[in-house]
């Protein structure tokens, strides 16, 4: 969105635009001016979006409720690969703490323990509350199984705040609850077309691949399908599964795990092993596929900038030192 659209949209919060998640645009560097200047756009833009959020809340005549956290579980459908550990959260943790809860979750009466509520949406608000020792204001209305999670889905939907893999697991887990497709399309705000690819990605994916990689949510639909292509040979997923052990691997950033697994996933499907080279901080930079009358090396230059040109340019000396070494004394 540009910066002109971002401030209409301040004006108007009640029909705020916001990107195609799918749309990848290549990073461009900005000042620190710049930088600074979106950050504060990008503050207001989320604080005029829980405003309308508000109103659209009181307009509907609900009452707000205070409620200790303690007393409120999750959806029975979880549509997060994690809550608490992303930079959002703790943003938003900073703002209740020096603001306090602007705009209320939507719980009900817990189906099967009096006394205790269930969250529609809301979980990171509530987390934030239980975690700063407040209440949490909450609305809380009678609903059905059907009613909670296309509320929690409507909610998402409009936050644009879940990634590709992370509705594509909440569709997922509503299938395996029993709720029938036009639920699906309606819970996540998508056509059946839409549907049928969410599915069809968490079906082919491992859910212990998800976990490992994480949210990545710069990873869209089309790289999302693309892994799903490679993850059709259980040799394929062995080695994956190597990958995902390390340690390197788990101190990566989401994104970059989802990186290295598609790298990885490729150069298999291409029939070689895989063998990676690291550098001192642990993290790989080229990416050995091994056949049986070739190895191909591929070098990682988005962690490693000018470290291919290097080894171009020392090549014809390994050469000759590989030369000399094997000739005959």
């Amino acid at each position: 969105m540009k910066r002109r659209d971002v401030v209409r949209a301040l004006l108007t919060p009640d029909h705020i635009d916001e990107p195609d998640e799918a749309a990848e645009k290549p990073a461009r560097i900005a000042s620190p001016a710049v930088r600074a200047m979106g950050l504060e756009i990008g503050r207001l833009t989320d604080e005029a979006r829980e405003a309308a959020a508000l109103r659209k809340l009181l307009e509907s005549g609900d009452a707000v409720v205070a409620l200790d956290p303690a007393l409120v579980d999750p959806s029975f459908v979880s549509d997060r690969l994690s809550r608490t550990s992303d930079g959002d959260y703790r943003r938003l943790v900073e703002s209740m703490r020096d603001t306090g809860q602007q705009v209320p979750i939507l719980v009900r009466p817990h189906p099967a323990q009096g006394g205790r509520y269930q969250i529609a949406y809301g979980h990171r608000r509530r987390e934030a509350a239980a975690e700063l020792g407040l209440q949490v204001k909450a609305i809380v209305r009678t609903l059905s199984d059907a009613e909670l999670i296309v509320a929690q889905g409507k909610e998402n939907a409009e936050r644009r705040n879940l990634s590709f893999i992370e509705r594509a697991l909440f569709a997922a887990h509503l299938q395996a609850k029993g709720f029938d497709r036009s639920t699906l399309n309606a819970a996540l705000g998508v056509h059946t077309a839409e549907m049928t690819r969410f599915l069809a990605v968490a079906a082919a994916v491992p859910a212990d691949i998800v976990r490992a990689i994480g949210p990545a949510p710069k990873a869209g639909r089309p790289r999302w399908m693309q892994l799903a292509t490679y993850l059709d040979r259980a040799e394929v997923i062995e080695t994956v599964g190597r990958m995902l052990a390390q340690l390197s691997f788990r101190q990566m950033s989401t994104d970059r795990r989802f990186d290295a697994v598609m790298a990885a996933l490729r150069q298999a499907a291409e029939g070689g092993d895989i063998d990676v080279v690291r550098n001192r901080q642990g993290d790989p930079v080229i990416h050995v596929g091994r056949s049986s009358k070739t190895i191909k090396f591929t070098v990682d230059e988005r962690v490693a900038p000018m470290l291919g040109q290097f080894i171009l340019q020392h090549l014809p000396e390994l050469v000759q030192r590989f030369e000399d070494d094997a000739a005959p004394s």
